[in-house]
């Protein structure tokens, strides 16, 4: 099993199971805010446009015959979320973007529960599995882990397997924690702590991981406005250890976004 610029592909492919790094302070916390209500509140045609980057770079004995250059690899991607249909309770929505095979259609509830989460492709539409959906599977089920109501300090667990045949099958549990209510941006949003561990295999070796970051969520829409993930990790290959880490930063274009 060697790793090489395949295998570091692989580790990106993989890094949906990641979610939030630090994103650096944008100000103290809103004097008398002791508690947020969050919950996805969407408008008809509400546009938001995203960026997302993904690093991985693997370190170690097991990896020694690697030039530099080929310890590292990243990608960027795009997408847009687009509100088509809202309703009491739910909402609609269609998402375009770099490495979609075709347009996801989905419906949620106003927790982010999905009710609806597919492929359409050529005019046919194929149901998707959303905790083993690259990129956009991770982001809503953070959004589900994060709406309701929060008190600052409040810690909140979370948990949820992630399977991606043949490479990877892991447990993450982890805890998230209310911050602050403070502004990105000039919009208020809702910064949490988000952290986790979790094993098992990856590539037939098996896989610790730990991650921690910080997610900004949107008090007025529910949405996450930023979002930053690191994520080390560490398997054997012959018997030799491998470092990894898998970093993410997720961010909103907002020249290319309405509704905001």
């Amino acid at each position: 099993m060697a790793i090489g610029r395949t295998g570091l592909v692989a580790l990106i492919l993989t890094a949906s199971l990641c979610g939030c790094s630090a994103l650096g302070g944008s100000g103290e916390s809103e004097p008398g805010v002791h508690e947020v209500d969050l919950a996805a509140a969407p408008t008809p045609g509400m546009r938001i446009a995203y960026r997302v980057r993904i690093t991985a770079t693997v370190s170690g004995v097991g990896v020694r015959a690697l030039a530099e250059s080929q310890k590292t690899a990243s990608t960027s991607q795009r997408y847009l979320v687009e509100v088509t249909t809202v309703a009491n309770d739910s909402f609609d929505v269609r998402i375009t973007g770099d490495g979609l095979q075709g347009t996801v259609i989905a419906t949620f509830r106003r927790d982010w529960t999905p009710l609806k989460f597919g492929v359409e492709r050529e005019g046919k539409y194929a149901a998707a599995d959303l905790p083993t959906f690259p990129i956009l599977g991770e982001a809503f089920q953070i959004a589900r882990d994060l709406s309701g109501h929060w008190s600052l300090g409040q810690p909140r667990p979370w948990q949820r397997s992630v399977t991606i045949p043949p490479m990877l099958s892991v447990q993450m549990r982890g805890m998230a924690t209310l911050k602050r209510i403070t502004r990105l941006d000039g919009r208020r949003v809702a910064e949490f702590d988000y952290v986790g561990a979790g094993e098992g295999n990856y590539m037939g070796s098996k896989l610790q991981m730990s991650l921690n970051g910080l997610q900004s969520v949107d008090l007025a829409t529910g949405f996450t406005l930023a979002a930053k993930t690191s994520a080390p990790g560490n398997f054997t290959q012959g018997g030799e250890a491998v470092q990894m880490e898998l970093k993410e930063e997720r961010s909103v274009n907002r020249s290319d976004s309405t509704g905001l």
